[in-house]
């Protein structure tokens, strides 16, 4: 053994002697912040090129919201609730349920929630058995329920799809979608193509996603990380901003007055000549109001016309697929 080789070989040693210890380091503060550390709950939402949003596949764990504890379950193919084989069973009806929050459910236990109802009762009826199988995801419209039915919903066959609407937030979450995304992501054009660089985007968030949801160091060292990052951006803010510090409910008050007023004056930007022609122009002398029971809301408004072409888009693609489509309508407050 010459010299040189005695050299490698020894680096190797020193590397590998001091990663022993490191590593062992760092296991034993992954199981000290798990045992005593203030570990966050689970992210049960990814990002999803096509909806912006959907479920983490096979995630599972409580989650707590507004002091209330949820335990979710997500299958592999990132639905709520128990997995569905995508083969039908033969003589078996299925039912594919499309929705916002009203209809996943989260704080739900699953034979609670409607869907879950619906598989129970309606399987007494038919000997034979009914799937309900609950597309839901909390945060979406119309516009994303076209594409989750067409990414995901379709290949199941259903029988029957229901789609559960709102008219209240489903129409501004159209508009909403349609200002952003309606170039390069929009249903009603079926633009579903993925670049190569957005699927390695989408492993990158998902993967830090993961270990979010699996490890406790991850958390803490993120969290901290996120917390001095703040605090040096705030080291070089003006006087003036530094002292405008606003508590979280005017923070959220002002929010919401600020979404409103972005739905109620940029409905009258929309336009639809890129999707179709056949576009319905509001009446004539119309006074816009700071009310969701306003124009962005009538049947000769931008903001129905657009849900309206995404339904029958639905329509179109349910019966294409050999299903029928059936839209139920939750009522909404003010």
């Amino acid at each position: 053994m010459n010299s040189q080789t005695a050299e490698i070989l020894s680096k190797k040693k020193i590397f590998i002697f001091t990663a022993i210890p490191f590593i062992f380091f760092l296991f034993l503060l992954e199981i000290g912040l798990e045992i005593w550390g203030d570990t966050q709950p689970n992210r049960v939402l990814c990002y999803d090129p096509i909806l912006g949003r959907s479920y983490c596949p096979n995630t599972k764990g409580y989650l707590k919201e507004s002091q209330v504890n949820m335990y979710v379950e997500v299958n592999a193919d990132g639905l709520l609730g128990k997995p569905y084989p995508v083969a039908r069973t033969p003589g078996k009806l299925r039912v594919a349920v499309l929705g916002d929050s009203f209809t996943s459910g989260e704080a739900v236990a699953p034979d609670k929630k409607f869907a879950g109802v619906w598989g129970e009762k309606l399987s007494e009826k038919f000997p034979s058995g009914v799937e309900v199988i609950n597309f839901g995801v909390g945060g979406t419209g119309t516009w994303q329920q076209l594409q989750q039915f067409h990414v995901k919903a379709r290949k199941y066959k259903s029988d029957l799809t229901v789609l559960a609407f709102c008219w209240c937030n489903d129409i501004e979450n159209n508009i909403d979608q349609f200002i952003s995304k309606a170039d390069h992501r929009n249903p009603l054009l079926d633009q579903y193509d993925i670049s190569i660089w957005t699927r390695l985007e989408v492993k990158r968030k998902n993967f830090n996603k993961w270990l979010w949801n699996n490890s406790s160091l991850y958390q803490f060292t993120r969290t901290r990380y996120n917390h001095l990052e703040h605090g040096i951006k705030r080291i070089f803010l003006p006087d003036y901003m530094k002292g405008q510090s606003r508590s979280p409910h005017l923070a959220s008050i002002s929010g919401k007055n600020l979404q409103n007023q972005r739905g109620i004056y940029n409905v009258r930007r929309v336009s639809l000549a890129s999707a179709e022609e056949d576009k319905i122009k509001p009446a004539p002398g119309f006074k816009d109001t700071p009310s969701i029971f306003d124009d962005l809301f009538f049947f000769d408004s931008e903001g129905w016309e657009i849900t309206r072409k995404l339904i029958i888009k639905l329509q179109s693609e349910v019966q294409e697929n050999g299903s029928k489509l059936v839209v139920i309508h939750f009522g909404g407050q003010g």
